[in-house]
């Protein structure tokens, strides 16, 4: 059975999407699809007039959802796609927390699509009122089901909720439980990367603190390192994990996800060990100078 040509675009746009989120190790799942033409045909007849070749067009054509084991991982996976594609700010929508209201929060982002994907579609060729772009929405694993039941059973059919506005609001609620899951989800992990960091067991708060796909524990000789620097270990226990990979990100640092690396790159950006530099391999030391990231505890003059 063959498969369209929009059909291998969304396909292509997953795999590369899946591939950089993998290359920093973040936990996640990415999915996608195209429009098919029915959806479009309906989309556009929906709103006569709202969608013209000159003004506003359609922009999910293309769609990739990514669905995060953390919610912290938000911000990082943002960073990691405008970093790999270009973003449309203006076209975007994140919305901010209201504390007072039970809703879901969208993180839909606007990308255009790279030209050697978007020549071979078909879908563009068709409709003049297609962008050529794509749109990443970001959730996580915990709500991923409920957005697919309010998309299909709410969203497609508002005539069935109105004048139950109650009942709204209890599906918004069981969002509203599920975002609190995923906080405390976090927050058990967080505490407990702290009684591992508090028991010395290293190699298990490096792997309960980053929280990245790598089964990977540290080696003996790193082990060894931080059992006779326990200040060391507390300094990249205090590492906020959101910069630590932001920085990663933005200067293209590219080095496998594995424990001794984690430590390794801590290390040379918060700590400034010079035991642990010293069994730091030198092709790493070499990257991570070249990427421009500035050492601890070393000035850009001395560099």
């Amino acid at each position: 059975m063959s498969v369209s040509p929009d059909k291998l675009i969304a396909n292509n746009l997953q795999h590369l999407i899946q591939s950089e989120l993998d290359k920093i190790g973040l936990l996640c799942r990415v999915f996608s699809r195209a429009k098919s033409v029915e959806s479009i045909e309906k989309k556009i007849n929906k709103s006569a007039g709202k969608y013209t070749p000159t003004g506003k067009k359609i922009q999910d054509a293309f769609g990739v959802r990514v669905a995060l084991y953390f919610p912290d991982d938000q911000a990082v996976a943002m960073d990691v796609l405008k970093n790999s594609f270009n973003y449309d700010e203006h076209s975007s929508t994140i919305d901010t927390p209201n504390g007072s209201v039970f809703t879901a929060n969208r993180c839909n982002l606007i990308f255009k699509l790279p030209p050697e994907i978007s020549e071979n579609s078909t879908l563009l060729d068709s409709y003049d009122v297609l962008d050529d772009t794509f749109e990443v929405q970001i959730r996580t694993v915990l709500s991923e089901g409920w957005h697919e039941v309010e998309h299909d059973l709410r969203y497609k059919c508002q005539d069935d909720w109105s004048g139950y506005s109650d009942l709204g609001r209890a599906l918004n609620g069981i969002f509203a439980t599920l975002e609190t899951s995923d906080w405390g989800m976090m927050k058990l992990f967080e505490t407990l990367a702290y009684r591992h960091y508090k028991a010395g067991e290293w190699s298990q708060m490096v792997r309960t603190k980053f929280r990245l796909r790598s089964e990977s524990d540290l080696s003996k000789e790193v082990v060894d390192k931080l059992k006779l620097y326990p200040e060391t270990g507390k300094k990249i226990f205090r590492i906020n994990r959101e910069s630590f990979l932001s920085r990663i990100i933005k200067n293209k640092v590219e080095l496998p996800i594995n424990a001794d690396n984690i430590i390794y790159i801590g290390n040379y950006l918060y700590a400034g060990n010079t035991a642990i530099l010293d069994i730091t391999p030198q092709r790493i030391l070499r990257i991570l100078e070249d990427s421009g990231l500035e050492q601890f505890g070393r000035t850009r003059a001395e560099a």
